[in-house]
């Protein structure tokens, strides 16, 4: 019968109820304990589901659906809750504005609690939903401002950037870039209440509850949280209008006089050590005055973690350095710069960074100019330990295996050396000259024996010194500046004797090191190089200036002013050749490669001076070639006299396989002769394999030369050899298939420019 089967309870009493109890409690008290929230604490906020019969006026205004998604949220499930905000987000989407809008009283409770929630994915989709809430509502969320902002900026700063973003997206959508500082400074108050509170009071336990959270994921948030606040800071401060950040200013005091803040500085975690020196950035940049007051706790803080070289840390750490000595000028009265600072600055610049020069190494020389007298005297030691600990730096494990670390660490050295040649007063010549002997041509002298530091910016960025000092020196000529002139005519007259000595000492060896002479190669040739780049930019703004007077000029037939341009040409390519010393030191190597051919047939001094001559293929140079002491002298075209004299003979040499480097010669004198003379020197070549060398390497030419050697080639044997069809066409697929030394993208590149017929990618070699 029915009877059995009712539920039975002890003592036949009355199941429970919260419908009853509710019932009770408001017959008796009078009041609707109206939702049932997340936590037990007395608020006045309202939590987020009405649940108490008798409250219909209040939950009218929640839809149905709504209400059940919204208990779904204090489920203990991760999944649960994850398709319950994902589900919020959808009805937010879907659903009519006035729906919508009911859920705004309970909203800001949900979002403070969800938006810290430990799984990143709830994170997230919080931020999602929250900008289809704030799309549908519009103005209507104003009233509630100032509950959600607080949390609404720990957001924006989540360290887990999908969240981070789309809560500044959704920010975006709710406020204009021109609305966001104004509804900032509404509720600046409220904002720096939630950060201070987890900054100064907030626990790891306070944050979550122990009996349901594991340690773990109580630290984890507590951490998370820390990082958020301090960032929440750095935020707040760079949106805020100027005069709501002075008003700010009183509000923070009591955040700075705390000695728990300061200890942020050395926090276990990395993320907030970060966080520390991004919010110590900011307090420099936009409240000063409050810094000021601080200086003797901020100073030891930001100065002495140089060597806090952990890859999130390191960044902010020297941002925070360069905002300090830039906004505390006595901020070395706080620190011991010779037993703190700089013992530390040693060590990381010896071990390069450790693996974080690309971050570290570009604020050295601001930090340099940042540097007062005090900490410097005596200039000789200061300098003389930077430097060194620099160079020692390109030796440690990470520069070594890495071209990007190498090259930033190669960069400050050079930037540095400039900036402290500049800075040291005329009368420290002697600590200049230490500067380049001690410093730069040890490095110079390395560099010849290491591959990687000759692909490096290296030698470049030593020509762009050099070219600056060689403005300087010419100072002395105008009168305006005597002193400084003078100054740097020593500086460079010095350096170039230097490097003439290292250089001779590498060169005038019979057994040379092929690698060194290669590097040297590379040094000398990069000196008139990157001026040779600067001239082509020029000539081609040159060249639009006057198109009705343009001519075709012999650098690549490209169009030029007829006047303007050969002046432009000369005084560029020639730059880096007004230095007397730099073209004595290049034609002395010459003679002593010359010397070491003819005396021993030296084939390694024969290949470096064919890379002189690629790149100084100047009179004077072919004069001390061909033994011609003067332009007196001169009867012949020095270069057809050492070509005919010297190059052809080593042309016909029985036994010389490899005649690449005598090609080049050949190509490199006709920089200096004229139609008649190249026609005359390609005479003397007659083997069809030299012919054929000469029309891989016709796309490196000028134009007079590339013009010139195209016509002799057509009346040549190599053109009976390899000509097809009229006969004045060349077929370059002929010449890949009889001869397969012969490179096609040469071959190619000559195509390009010559017209002839080029060779198909799948033609057979």
């Amino acid at each position: 019968m029915g009877g059995k089967n009712k539920q039975r309870t002890k003592g036949n009493v009355r199941p429970s109820s919260s419908g009853r109890a509710a019932e009770v409690l408001t017959r008796e008290g009078g009041v609707i304990p109206g939702f049932v929230g997340f936590g037990s604490t007395a608020t006045f906020e309202l939590s987020y589901v009405p649940a108490v019969h008798g409250a219909e006026d209040i939950d009218s205004l929640v839809d149905a659906d709504f209400r059940m998604v919204l208990r779904k949220l204090s489920k203990k499930d991760v999944v649960t809750r994850l398709k319950a905000v994902q589900d919020f987000g959808s009805m937010c989407q879907e659903r009519e504005a006035e729906e919508v809008k009911g859920v705004l009283p309970f909203w800001p409770r949900i979002y403070c609690k969800i938006s810290m929630d430990h799984d990143r994915r709830i994170r997230e989709a919080t931020q999602q939903s929250f900008e289809q809430l704030v799309l549908k509502v519009r103005r209507s969320l104003a009233p509630f401002l100032k509950s959600l902002m607080g949390h609404w900026i720990l957001s924006q700063c989540d360290t887990y950037s999908p969240a981070a973003s789309a809560a500044c997206q959704a920010f975006q959508a709710a406020f204009s870039p021109a609305k966001q500082p104004e509804a900032l400074g509404f509720c600046k108050d409220e904002i720096l209440n939630v950060l201070q509170d987890i900054l100064l009071n907030e626990t790891a336990d306070s944050l979550s509850d122990p009996q349901n959270v594991t340690a773990e994921e109580r630290e984890a948030k507590y951490l998370r949280m820390l990082t958020s606040s301090l960032l929440g800071v750095k935020k707040l401060l760079s949106l805020l209008l100027p005069s709501d950040r002075a008003a700010l200013e009183d509000r923070l005091t009591p955040l700075l006089s705390s000695g728990k803040f300061w200890k942020y500085s050395k926090h276990k975690s990395p993320q907030v050590r970060g966080a520390f020196f991004e919010m110590v950035c900011s307090l420099c940049e936009f409240t000063p005055g409050l810094v000021q007051a601080e200086a003797s706790r901020l100073c030891p803080a930001v100065l002495l973690s140089i060597d806090d070289t952990d890859p999130v840390v390191l960044p902010p750490v020297w941002e925070a350095v360069l905002h300090v000595v830039s906004t505390i000028p006595d901020c070395w009265t706080h620190v011991n710069a010779r037993k703190g600072f700089l013992p530390k600055l040693w060590a990381v610049l010896k071990e390069g960074g450790k693996g974080m020069a690309k971050a570290l190494h570009p604020n050295l020389m601001p930090l340099l100019s940042k540097l007062p007298g005090e900490v410097t005297e005596p200039d000789v030691d200061f300098y003389s330990s930077f430097f060194t600990a620099l160079i020692q730096g390109l030796s440690s494990e990470r520069a070594l295996t890495s071209q990007s670390e190498s090259a930033a660490i190669v960069t400050s050295f050079v930037e540095c050396l400039k900036f402290g040649v500049l800075k040291i007063a005329d009368d420290h010549d002697r600590i200049r000259s230490v500067l380049v002997s001690q410093q730069l041509l040890p490095l110079l002298e390395r560099a010849l024996s290491e591959a990687s530091l000759q692909n490096g910016p290296l030698f470049y960025l030593l020509t762009h010194m050099l070219l600056s000092w060689e403005r300087r020196a010419a100072l002395s000529g105008d009168g305006e500046a005597p002193p400084t002139g003078e100054v740097f005519q020593s500086l460079l007259a010095g350096f170039w004797e230097e490097l003439g000595v290292l250089c001779v000492r590498y060169v005038d060896d019979e057994e040379a090191d092929l690698q060194r002479l290669e590097g040297l190669a590379t040094l000398l040739q990069v000196e008139t190089t990157r001026t040779k780049h600067v001239q082509k930019k020029k000539s081609a703004r040159i060249c639009f200036s006057k198109p009705e007077k343009a001519e075709i000029t012999e650098e690549d037939g490209v169009e030029k002013p007829a006047q303007a341009a050969p002046q432009v040409v000369e005084e560029k390519i020639l730059g880096a050749l007004q230095d007397p010393h730099f073209e004595d030191t290049v034609c002395q190597l010459a003679l002593i490669c010359l010397t070491h051919v003819n005396e021993r047939n030296s084939e390694r001094h024969l290949v470096f001076l064919s890379r002189l001559m690629r790149s100084f293929h100047t009179p004077r140079l072919f004069r001390t070639l061909s033994e011609q002491n003067s332009e007196e002298e001169v009867k012949n075209n020095p270069a057809v006299q050492f070509l005919l004299e010297r190059v052809v003979v080593w042309l016909a040499e029985s036994g010389r396989r490899d005649t690449e480097h005598l090609v080049e010669m050949i190509f490199s004198s006709f920089h200096c002769c004229s139609q008649q003379e190249i026609t005359r020197i390609l005479s003397h070549v007659t083997t069809v394999t030299l012919l054929l060398v000469l029309v891989t390497r016709l796309h490196m030419v000028k134009f007079k030369t590339f013009s010139c050697c195209c016509l002799f080639l057509s009346r040549s044997p190599v053109g009976d050899v390899v000509r097809f069809g009229d006969s004045s066409t060349f077929s370059l697929s002929a010449i890949l298939n009889r001869f397969p030394f012969v490179q096609r993208p040469s071959l190619n590149r000559t195509t390009r420019r010559s017209r002839w017929p080029p060779c198909s990618p799948w033609d057979p070699l």
